[in-house]
């Protein structure tokens, strides 16, 4: 009995202090959020990219070429996305004006129309945004394009050095594990896993931007292509990324449209939102990664008071890619199946990644010899 209580006692204060160095963690992480952001993104970058490396590898392009030709990719995508941010504000702050009497016009159809319908709201009629700080936000938003320029300098260059190391990384597995069952097939399996849900969901962040910018642009609605790009982007934060794209987009559709381009937007956002959630994303995860809400929902407070806004949008994927580093490690694999990651979520993809991972496996020994020879 004693030797039992004693052993409960090592075991919760093994627990305890588990927990509590995975706070430190956590704190440290929080306090440098600002180098973590840039080594998160550039990662997630280079997996996103991955697909594109070994397929310029296999039709005979050198590492460096391949990596340089996804980073020149990169590079122009960056380039565009800046550009496009400057002429969207010189859109926006120059239609001020604009928006400030159709603000007026649509305004006095409200109050029309709640009269109409018995209302007095004689008093909502003097509510008018100061459009002058507004404007003001604008240009200091464009003043802050600079820092981000730099800030995406560095992470270009942090991805660039992690491409590089991709050809070498199958043989330091080798060198590190030896001959010890299959740690190399798991290590590219669980590598391989972690690429395929980041260009799944970037697949289908595409295809939903799209139709939302599409949409915005078939109505006439100005910024339509800045918000498209912005949904791409805002859609990696879980539940919420679309309705912030979303509320600029209904603003803009009802000083420029009235009441019924609001509602052709709304409808539009919650069909495109529909098919692509359940139709595009399931066509290409086949369900291989769907995450409990609770789960969802606790990553992403969990992220954004680590990593900040940045954090809002990187939550979801890290969490994937720490709950399958998890799941391939045998001591750990426990966690997502009471996170409510079971088997019918991961161990599914395990076997669809076993043939590409040995295939990435070999490819990257491959280029490692070349490298060496």
């Amino acid at each position: 009995m004693t030797d039992k209580m004693v052993y409960n006692h090592e075991a919760l204060l093994r627990y305890l202090l588990y927990g509590a160095l995975l706070l430190v963690i956590l704190i440290g992480m929080n306090q440098a959020a600002y180098l973590f952001n840039m080594i998160f993104i550039s990662l997630i970058l280079t997996m996103i990219g991955a697909p594109i490396y070994y397929s310029l590898k296999k039709r005979g392009f050198s590492d460096v070429g391949s990596v340089a030709s996804v980073m020149a990719i990169y590079g122009v995508t960056i380039m565009a996305f800046v550009l496009l941010i400057v002429y969207s504000l010189n859109v926006f702050i120059a239609n001020i004006g604009k928006y400030s009497e159709l603000f007026h016009e649509r305004i006095s159809e409200v109050i029309l129309l709640l009269e109409d319908a018995g209302l007095k709201v004689s008093s909502f009629g003097g509510f008018d945004p100061d459009w002058g700080n507004i404007s003001r936000y604008a240009f200091q938003f464009a003043g802050d394009t600079g820092a981000l320029m730099m800030d995406a300098f560095f992470i270009f260059v942090i991805t660039t050095f992690l491409f590089l190391e991709i050809p070498l990384m199958p043989k330091r597995i080798k060198k590190v594990f030896g001959n010890a069952g299959d740690t190399d097939s798991k290590y590219m399996e669980m590598c391989n896993s972690m690429i395929k849900w980041l260009v799944v969901k970037t697949k289908t962040n595409i295809v939903l931007g799209v139709a939302f910018g599409g949409m915005l642009y078939a109505l006439g609605i100005d910024l339509a292509i800045f918000l498209g790009v912005l949904a791409i982007i805002l859609s990696y934060i879980p539940y919420i990324g679309l309705l912030i794209v979303a509320a600029p987009a209904i603003v803009l559709a009802w000083l420029q449209l009235g009441i019924v381009g609001v509602i052709i937007v709304v409808i539009g956002i919650c069909i495109i939102n529909a098919v692509v959630e359940n139709v595009v994303f399931s066509k290409f995860a086949a369900n291989d990664f769907s995450m409990p809400p609770l789960l969802v929902v606790l990553s992403l407070v969990l992220w954004t008071w680590i990593l900040g806004p940045i954090g809002m949008m990187l939550s979801v994927p890290i969490t994937i890619m720490i709950l399958i580093a998890l799941k391939y490690n045998e001591n750990t694999a426990w966690i997502p199946t009471i996170l409510g990651m079971d088997d019918n979520n991961l161990d599914d993809s395990e076997d669809k990644a076993k043939d590409a991972g040995a295939k990435t496996a070999s490819a990257g020994e491959g280029a490692a010899d070349d490298k060496e020879q």
